[in-house]
This record gives structure tokens, C-alpha cells and sequence, in this order.
């Protein structure tokens, strides 16, 4: 079994994002970047079909040489492999090109399981997975939150609106994974001592043009303050004349 794995290099979730000027596109100095949360958990589960499977993994980013730092985190993990391909402004690529990338790759690397976050934080589109698996033609699980890897086959559940789903599609298949999947553990210093000596692959691929540009980043509005309500009386008033849910 081979298991290619997708990360993208984003802002931390605990940094300040400000837009830049001209409002199309934010503040990138000084900023401290991770692995997008959502593929970390793709990551672990990767490794965690290593372990049990005996599969072959391969992590993926499309980004500049600065990405590099989020693929030597994941072959720390655990991952075998890494690919990037490189583009210099990667964040301004809509899904499209980045769904494009990702399925030349697939096709080249020809895995049984192509894993990715259910989004990524910085964009939230949630078009990659569908994107992917529509061009190859692999199954599509979306939002997994537990996954039983069999041989030829995977049984998983997934999060909907209306509750949890239980299914069970054949290989190939593209699954997205959600909060809950699993653990991702931090790296150890074995591990990140592996991990330089892991090979890493940069790839120059002639992606398509769409039409496609960010008109404006705002930032959001700031909170109000806190109000301290002294009465039930006082917070149906509140409810009823300013919230008007009542």
C-alpha cells in the first residue's frame, strides 16, 4: 500500500495575520508558520498506516523553498519521503492549480491513499479533496473522523450536519480528515535527526492558468466589550431588545 499525504505551509494559529497595504495580501514578515492543523492529523495517520500496514508514505507541499521546514517536520513524524513542488508565490494559486499540482504528482506516484486536511486555516475554501479526487477518479471521504484501513477497502465514519456516517469505499480513495482522526505527535529528536537524512524531491510543474485574484483582505471587525448583567430581568432585556432572539 502506498499513501501520499498533502500539507500546506500556513500562518501559526496563534499569530496576528494583518492584511498589507494594498489589501491583497497580508503581512508575511515576521509571521511563524506550521503545518496546517487539519493535514497534521493526515500526517499522523499516514504514519500510523506505516506502522500497521507496512505502507509506503509520501508527503506533498506546493510551495517556496521556506516549505521545505513544514516537509522536514512531517518526514520527522515519521513520513518516508517528500516532494515539493516548488512555486515561489503558492499562496496566491487558487485551488484549481493547487488540486492540479497535487494530481500530477498522484498520477506519477500512483498511491492506493491520497490523505489531506478537511480545509486548510489560511483560505478555508474546502475544495481541494473533491478537486482531487474528481481528476483521478479515486473515491472521496470527506471530514473522517475514524478510519479502519483494510486490504482492499476502507471503513470509516464521518462528521455530517445530521450526526455521524458509517462507509465503506474500495481503494483508490481520497479521504480528508477531520478533528479526531487521531493524535499528531511531536517529533522526536531521533526523529528529527532521521528526517535530514530523508529524501526530499523538488519538482517544476507548468501549472494551468485560471482566472482568479484576491480583490481584498479586511481584518475583522474588533469585539465589543464585555457586559455584566446584574438580573435574569436584565438579560431578557438584553435578549429581547438588542440580541432580538426573543
Amino acid at each position: 500500500m502506498k499513501v501520499l499525504v498533502f500539507i500546506k505551509r500556513t500562518p501559526d494559529t496563534a499569530a496576528v495575520v494583518k492584511p498589507s497595504k494594498d489589501g491583497k495580501d497580508i503581512v508575511r514578515e515576521g509571521l511563524s508558520f506550521i503545518i496546517n492543523p487539519y493535514d497534521e492529523f493526515a500526517v499522523q495517520e499516514a504514519v500510523n498506516m506505516q506502522k500497521s500496514k507496512g505502507a509506503e508514505t509520501v508527503v506533498m507541499t506546493v510551495g517556496d523553498e521556506a516549505s521545505v521546514e513544514q516537509l522536514r517536520r512531517a518526514l520527522a513524524m515519521g513520513i518516508d519521503r517528500a516532494i515539493l513542488v516548488k512555486h515561489e508565490r503558492f499562496w496566491e494559486l487558487n485551488p484549481s492549480q493547487v488540486g492540479f499540482a497535487i494530481s500530477e504528482i498522484a498520477r506519477r506516484e500512483k498511491p492506493d491513499v491520497i490523505l489531506m486536511g478537511k480545509v486548510t486555516i489560511d483560505d478555508y475554501t474546502y475544495a481541494l479533496p473533491g478537486y482531487v479526487a474528481q481528476s483521478l477518479g479515486y473515491n472521496l471521504l470527506t471530514y473522517v473522523t475514524h478510519a479502519e484501513w483494510g486490504e482492499g477497502s476502507l471503513k470509516a465514519e464521518r462528521e455530517t450536519d445530521l450526526g455521524r456516517e458509517t462507509w465503506e469505499v474500495p481503494y483508490p480513495v481520497v479521504v480528508s480528515a477531520e478533528k479526531g482522526l487521531n493524535e499528531p505527535q511531536i517529533p522526536t529528536v531521533m526523529g528529527i535527526m532521521k528526517a535530514k537524512r530523508k529524501p526530499l524531491e523538488t519538482v517544476e510543474l507548468e501549472l494551468p492558468t485560471y482566472t482568479y485574484q484576491i480583490v481584498e483582505l479586511t481584518p475583522p471587525p474588533p469585539r465589543k466589550g464585555v457586559k455584566i448583567l446584574e438580573s435574569v430581568d436584565d438579560l431578557i432585556r438584553v435578549l429581547k431588545e438588542e440580541v432580538k432572539i426573543l
